[in-house]
């Protein structure tokens, strides 16, 4: 007897049998041994990756919580429990019902893993082989993630149509909303992602992850511009148990939206951002609450008080790069769109880049424009100092004079002034130590007021004097501690000569220049020679021309951009880009419908008929055809002028010669040529310069450089006649 219940014992063991009481034991075992252990760890793994995220608030929050190498590596060995586990009730329990299930597990630490050609390959085997229509659902909704974070869009949509299809059950369905919603906020199709999120939330249980859902709905209606419906789903953020930073942003975000009708509600508005200030609850996220007072502010077009807002939050920043970043990006745009600042703009888009974090959706744009301001001021700054200094020129010398002391008064007014500031900083700070209250508490009190460094005396005071204190009374001088080290130097080698040893007293500053001094620094510096007023007018001709092509190109403001090019043509008409310049304003007017367009085409096939720019208004195909070859001569000929701008005439000369040699194209050559030419005025004497231009001219009588060879010919002659 005891024998026969072995054997049946035995037989129940086998996983190939289909007895009643063989799958029960196999199913038990399955599920108990190995799969609820393996989906214990895979629900704490997600529990993890949720609990852990870090959200961007400044930004649209993902529907899922977005994969990398770190979260993957969080959950890494839950990933390979659940790998383990599932393995088991895979190899050993092969007649159970949690056979499909296991296999579904594996799949989902696998995508945990970022594994994702082997989680697709599992998934697939699931929705195929699979007799649960749930497994298979949740097994396609597995696919349809990972195609999104592989960003396979394709493949993504494909997986939606069919699962549109089926009959899901409630939770199945909710999972699949929010993987769909989530690859329409991808693409940043906001209505589809909004439309299956509030289908959603209405299915999901009161918690953390309805509010965040919640939360981002709000957004969506925020980025859409209806406020009332956004305060609501805010509202709704509130009533769903969030965590404190989520409830937080959703007060804050509440303030944003509501629907101000009065002056009182702006009022209002501006008393609850202060609440939220003076709540020792937020201290950590002034920043924040700063960032949006500033954008408040500048939605209401109160443009002064946003950038004094988007200051504070700067100064309020202390541990979040990112955050100090974005507010210093928002003081960008306002300088760079509102205001036309480009100056500050410029300033405040390098601070961005020194901390804006590479992740964010837009930051190859961030960085364009940063990189478009740098060019942009640097040729705003080359046009005014150049007018600026001709227009010094023409001037008589009475006039001259004047102006120059009109220009040192106000300087050395500049100079009492912040010395007044100084003084006045200097007795506050002094005060405030007779009461009691350190340096460092005042100190930490400027920063509360968003003082900045520089304009709190006593800091800029206690620098100075821990400046001079290891460096001594120095001049303002360039390369200031290598010229120092050198008198440092010589002045040791004779001891008894050293006025800073021990028992002497200390040496005395170097007297400042008299006013004559300056003045006459000053007009030295004035291009008052013909050679002087040549360079001059080259820095001011390829200034403007490159000013024109970023308004055009990077900035998008045509009339500016017409406006420079008539200013380029009206000054230098024979400029070495008049064809390149006769082919934008045809764009131009041609884009705006306007009849000009005909004027600079008919001027373009006369005066430069076997120009390229010629061939592509009457050839709109010869673009395409010269497209690769154009590229890589005009990338050679940029190679090659950067390196004469940059002073490396050595290496510019080189790739000139490189250049001649590899592209025959009678415009790029002539170009080479011409730069060559303004290398030799660079390295050699003036008369080798001459003779360059004078070949130039004799073997190229019909290049459109020709003007701009025989204005710079007649200035070299000019200098050279009056030389002898």
């Amino acid at each position: 007897m005891l024998l026969v219940f072995a054997a049946g014992m035995l037989s129940s063991c086998s996983q190939h049998g289909t007895g009643v009481t063989n799958r029960a034991y196999h199913n038990m075992t399955a599920h108990y041994n190995a799969y609820y252990l393996a989906l214990e760890k895979v629900t704490e793994a997600q529990q993890t990756l949720f609990k852990n995220r870090k959200d961007d608030y400044t930004r649209i929050l993902d529907v899922l919580i977005p994969m990398d190498s770190v979260r993957s590596n969080s959950v890494k060995s839950q990933a390979e429990y659940v790998i383990q586990k599932s393995s088991i009730a895979i190899g050993r329990h092969k007649n159970s019902k949690w056979l499909d299930d296991s296999y579904l597990l594996v799949a989902k630490a696998r995508h945990l893993l970022m594994d994702y050609p082997n989680a697709i390959e599992t998934y697939k085997y699931v929705n195929s082989e699979s007799t649960s229509p749930s497994a298979r659902h949740q097994a396609m909704t597995g696919l349809l993630m990972v195609f999104t974070e592989m960003q396979d869009y394709n493949y993504s949509r494909a997986v939606i149509d069919k699962l549109r299809k089926e009959k899901l059950k409630k939770r199945d369905l909710v999972e699949f909303y929010l993987a769909r919603a989530q690859y329409h906020l991808e693409l940043e199709e906001f209505d589809p992602a909004l439309a299956v999120l509030n289908k959603t939330v209405k299915m999901m249980h009161r918690g953390e992850r309805r509010a965040r859902v919640n939360f981002i709905i709000a957004q969506l209606y925020q980025q859409l511009g209806k406020k009332p419906e956004s305060y609501d789903h805010y509202v709704a953020t509130l009533h769903n148990n969030p965590s404190f930073e989520l409830a937080f942003y959703a007060n804050l975000n509440m303030i944003q939206v509501f629907q101000s009708k009065r002056a009182q509600d702006n009022k209002r508005l501006m008393a609850n951002f202060r609440k939220l200030l003076r709540d020792a609850k937020n201290a950590e996220y002034k920043d924040k609450i700063y960032y949006q007072m500033g954008l408040y502010k500048h939605r209401e077009k109160h443009y002064p008080k946003a950038v004094e807002y988007l200051k504070q939050s700067v100064q309020a920043s202390t541990s979040d790069p990112a955050q100090k970043a974005y507010a210093y990006l928002k003081l960008g745009e306002i300088h760079f769109e509102d205001l036309q600042q480009y100056n500050l703009a410029k300033a405040y888009y390098d601070s961005t880049m020194l901390s804006l974090p590479a992740t964010v959706p837009d930051y190859d744009a961030v960085a364009k424009r940063h990189k478009v301001l740098d060019s942009f001021v640097a040729n705003i700054t080359t046009i005014h100092t150049e007018d600026s200094l001709q227009r010094l020129v023409r001037m008589d010398e009475q006039s001259l004079d004047q102006y120059l002391d009109k220009l040192l008064d106000a300087e050395e007014q500049k100079q009492k002034e912040q010395a007044r500031k100084n003084t006045t900083e200097i007795q506050r700070e002094a005060s405030s130590i007779f009461d009691n209250a350190t340096p460092q508490d005042n100190r930490n009190r400027d920063n509360a007021d968003g003082k900045w460094y520089f304009s709190n005396g006593a800091a800029v005071s206690q620098g100075r004097t821990a400046f001079t204190r290891k460096w001594g009374n120095r001049p303002l001088e360039d390369n200031w501690r290598r010229s120092g080290r050198e008198r440092e130097m010589a002045v040791t080698q004779d001891p008894r000569q050293n006025p800073n040893r021990p028992g002497m007293p200390p040496a005395e500053a170097p007297a400042k220049p008299d006013r004559k001094q300056l003045k006459e620094s000053m007009i030295a510096g004035l291009p008052r020679s013909q050679e002087a007023l040549a360079a001059s007018d080259k820095k001011l001709e390829d200034a403007f021309y490159n000013l024109g092509k970023i308004y055009e190109l990077e900035l998008k403001e045509s009339p500016n951009a017409l406006k420079t090019f008539d200013t380029l043509l009206t000054r230098f008409p024979g400029t070495e880009y008049k064809p390149e310049v006769y082919y934008f304003l045809y764009l131009i007017h041609k884009n705006q419908a306007d009849p000009e367009q005909e004027t600079y085409r008919t001027r373009l096939i006369t005066e430069f008929s076997g120009s390229s720019f010629a061939r592509l208004v009457t050839n709109p195909d010869y673009q395409r055809e010269d497209n690769l070859a154009d590229f890589e001569s005009q990338k050679a000929f940029s190679d090659a002028y950067e390196q004469y701008e940059y002073g490396n005439y050595a290496e510019a000369d080189r790739l000139v010669n490189e250049g001649l040699g590899r592209f025959t194209n009678n415009k790029i050559a002539e170009r080479f040529k011409v730069l060559r030419i303004r290398i030799i005025g660079k390295t050699q004497n003036v008369n080798a310069y001459r003779n360059a231009l004078h070949d130039f001219a004799t073997q190229h009588p019909e290049s459109a450089l020709l003007p701009y060879v025989q204005n710079l010919l007649k200035a070299t002659d000019g200098f050279a006649n009056r030389s002898k």
